[in-house]
């Protein structure tokens, strides 16, 4: 979880949540207490001999002999800043300090709007040929700087400004590199399977990528991928529920794929108003501290025009955060049916210090649970239908054996007044929109078998009362 603090002020002060991996969201602060006195957060009393100005005046006369000691000349704030990263790197790797640069790299992240080339990469190890690290390319926003010069999805980005992306310590500081303002350029060496590399130069752009991309499969089935959880991520969800449902012959829909694969994450409240589009009453996400105390316990509320529309979700081992709240959310109220891999497990809560001159200090300070009291953090949420990237290989049990409509002299169906059942291979255009996607196949079959099942109880019903 993610909460901007100004370190010079006691009271905490409340400005943004965030959920997402190496980032989250919370609004949370523990207040240190007097020496002796213990905390609410923490029972155990403080050593009598405990003084903060104490440590800080060894840090000062360190600072001080360093600077004027040492063979050559310093620079003090940045060894003040790397004094700072060197506390949070004791704790768990998703605290961890932000000098001004990179945390405005994480506003840009929350607000969803910034001077890039339009591209989604994650940093990918690659053993053949040789050894090297390199940038996946797992999207490419249309009509941006990347998509004009020819980049798609798959390709791989090899060097940045001439520079190996193994020169860059992470894959923040590649990202920095690739983000500037608008109207400079920017190069970096571009790789597709079985072609030689090329650089590409491209000017940066404002990037207001959109948060929500959904697509009409047919038979009364919408796919929604929800790429963040930034700022409009819940508007522009109910909006595409809104328009998918208008492109149905009798405006209903019979399945919605919620799909959150390489989601990693973004603002919790986000996250929250994507479940309560869906979820008519009961807690949506509980937050506990020390000692396993609740924080806070987020519920629904009354329903909406979505509570009924049959889901089903697509999850991966990229899904995190913000995603692992929805999909935890929604599996525990059996609101929607979750197809896929296990999720990545990040379900710690971030809060995030405003230490006054643009830097952040982000400290790890809860946990996530799921309405069940699931704990999220290293465990992921496990899907209902797990379903690998590739699909089964079909092999037929009796590949010998002639079926009786093979027979020259069989009965026809069509004779009895029946429609002769589908040949083999044959889908419906909901499934045949999915094609090359296993995983969204894979959901949309499950959400026309639940159509199939509910017309069927209707039917029933309908025969019944007559």
């Amino acid at each position: 979880m993610l909460r901007r603090m100004r370190a010079r002020k006691i009271a905490p002060l409340a400005v943004a949540m965030l959920l997402g991996v190496g980032l989250g969201a919370g609004l949370h602060a523990a207040v240190a207490a007097p020496s002796g006195v213990a905390s609410k957060a923490d029972p155990r009393p403080a050593p009598l001999d405990y003084s903060r100005f104490r440590k800080l005046d060894i840090f000062a006369r360190a600072l001080t002999t360093i600077e004027q000691h040492y063979v050559r000349p310093v620079d003090g704030e940045h060894l003040i800043q790397s004094a700072i990263g060197g506390l949070v790197a004791q704790l768990d790797p998703h605290s961890e300090y932000l000098p001004p640069k990179e945390a405005r790299l994480l506003r840009e992240d929350i607000e969803g709007s910034f001077g890039g080339v339009g591209m989604v990469v994650i940093q990918k190890f690659e053993s053949e040929p040789q050894p090297r690290l390199v940038l996946d390319v797992r999207e490419v926003i249309p009509g941006g700087p990347a998509a004009r010069a020819g980049v798609r999805a798959g390709d791989m980005i090899l060097a940045i400004e001439g520079k190996p992306v193994s020169h860059y310590v992470d894959l923040r500081r590649a990202i920095m590199v690739m983000r500037g303002d608008p109207g400079t350029k920017v190069s970096f060496t571009v790789e597709r399977k079985g072609q030689t590399p090329r650089t590409v130069a491209v000017s940066r752009e404002v990037i207001d990528s959109p948060a929500v991309v959904s697509t009409y499969l047919g038979d009364g089935i919408g796919h929604i991928r929800l790429r963040d959880f930034s700022e409009t991520s819940a508007r522009e969800l109910e909006q595409a529920l809104e328009s998918l449902r208008s492109s149905t012959v009798d405006r209903k829909l019979k399945g919605v794929v919620l799909d959150l694969r390489d989601n990693g994450g973004g603002l919790l409240d986000q996250a929250i108003a994507v479940v309560d589009l869906f979820v008519a009453k009961g807690a949506i996400v509980r937050t506990r501290g020390r000692m396993g105390s609740l924080l806070d316990e987020v519920s629904a509320r009354a329903g909406g025009p979505w509570n009924q529309v049959p889901l089903a979700v697509l999850v991966n081992k990229a899904s995190a955060s913000a995603s692992e709240v929805v999909a935890g959310a929604l599996q525990d109220h059996r609101r929607g049916l979750i197809v896929g891999e296990r999720t990545y497990g990040k379900g710690s809560v971030q809060a995030p210090f405003d230490l006054g001159d643009g830097s952040i200090l982000k400290l790890t300070i809860a946990l996530y649970y799921t309405p069940a009291d699931r704990l999220i953090q290293a465990t992921g949420i496990t899907p209902d239908v797990l379903a690998g990237k590739e699909g089964p290989v079909f092999v037929d049990s009796h590949p010998d054996l002639e079926p009786e409509r093979a027979h020259p002299r069989h009965l026809q169906p069509e004779e009895f007044g029946y429609t002769a059942a589908a040949e083999d291979g044959d889908v419906s255009d909901a499934v045949a929109a999915a094609a090359g996607d296993f995983q969204l196949q894979v959901a949309v079959e499950h959400l026309e078998t639940i159509a199939l099942m509910d017309g069927k109880t209707s039917s029933k019903l309908r025969r019944h009362r007559g």
